[in-house]
């Protein structure tokens, strides 16, 4: 089914996109999702293979509970994840995004259905590198990093991928939370709002991930706690991601020159990726897309508190939310979007 799908999105998309870069882009997109198909198994059939490693085996067995798991709990059912493609490379794609050098202002793309988006992701590495370069040679903050899985947001059927299950400690956490946060960009998503879209997605992952995994998996207290040690070193990264972010906003909005603000990012960014270990340079694209990910856990648990911890009425509360409520595309601080749900009776899910 991925086949026909991705050629008549192709068809559709290309007269409304002008450009050269429009259309690569889209075709390549295409060819990415062609390629997938191609490989597709069904993942029953990848698990009774007795060539599965064990370890695979035993991971790709999970994931339709996973996603009974999710449904109980109010997340839209799909035809997602019925399938498991192996690849041969590290990652499934390759994210660009660019920001001003001396603003968090991100640079967007226009897409039809899902309006602008402030990244670009490609199936090719060597394509976004590229795209990449060309960016940074027009004065952007360009960043590049890969990405183990990504969702079509219910417009083709996504599979389990190879780069979703590679072993390091606390992956059963890892790959459950990943089934879990794709899965609400396809039970819910708003066209033209990252920052919203990313937070509903990693809070409600956060969320569930822990109690299914005691609940469900009863794993025991090792896999446990390396999952939770994992989540922990992820919520400090992006605490110094966002202390960052808003120790940069301070200089920009500074009287210095352009000159020393510039050499003050340059120190301030360079110091963060020897802490962190990135092995990327860090700018304010990095910081950016780390804020889009982190950036609306508290207003989301105020709103989940309103509805009585009960999940199918928070999503009952949050499809309320529509374009409209935003004030303007990508709006960074979404609050205000969700204060009025708390003014108001959380309604039955």
């Amino acid at each position: 089914m991925l086949r026909p799908l991705a050629a008549a999105i192709t068809l559709t998309l290309l007269p409304a996109l002008g450009g050269c870069m429009q259309v690569c882009y889209v075709a390549q997109a295409a060819y990415g999702q062609d390629d997938f198909a191609w490989r597709a198994r069904p993942i029953d059939e990848v698990v009774a293979d007795d060539a599965t490693p064990e370890g695979r085996r035993q991971l790709l067995a999970m994931i339709a509970d996973v996603k009974r798991y999710g449904e109980t709990q109010g997340i839209a059912p799909t035809n997602s994840y019925r399938h498991f493609v192996d690849l041969p490379r590290d990652n499934a794609v390759y994210v660009v995004s660019a920001a001003h050098p001396l603003r968090f202002e991100s640079l967007t793309w226009w897409f039809p259905i899902v309006g602008s988006v402030p990244y670009l992701g490609y199936f090719n590495p060597w394509e976004a590198k590229l795209y990449g370069e060309r960016l940074a040679e027009e004065g952007w903050d360009v960043d590049l990093r890969g990405a183990s899985a990504y969702s079509t947001l219910g417009w083709f059927d996504d599979p389990i991928l190879s780069t979703m299950i590679r072993p390091y400690d606390g992956m059963v956490g890892g790959l459950v939370n990943v089934v879990i946060h794709e899965s609400v960009h396809a039970t819910h998503y708003v066209g033209g709002q990252t920052y919203f879209n990313e937070s509903l997605a990693n809070y409600v992952a956060d969320e569930l991930t822990g109690p299914y995994l005691t609940e469900r998996l009863a794993l025991d207290r090792y896999q446990q706690m390396a999952y939770r040690m994992g989540k922990l070193r992820g919520d400090q990264r992006a605490k110094r991601l966002h202390e960052t972010y808003l120790k940069l906003e301070a200089l920009y909005a500074s009287d210095l020159s352009d000159e020393e603000k510039l050499k003050q990012k340059a120190a301030i960014t360079a110091a963060l990726q020897v802490e962190l270990g990135f092995s990327r340079p860090i700018n304010n694209a990095t910081l950016a897309q780390a804020r889009q990910y982190h950036g609306g856990s508290t207003i989301f648990a105020r709103l989940h508190d309103h509805c009585e911890g009960d999940w199918h009425r928070f999503f009952a509360a949050v499809k309320t939310i529509e374009k409209r409520d935003f004030a303007e595309d990508q709006q960074v601080e979404i609050d205000g979007a969700l204060e009025p749900l708390l003014t108001r009776p959380c309604p039955a899910g």
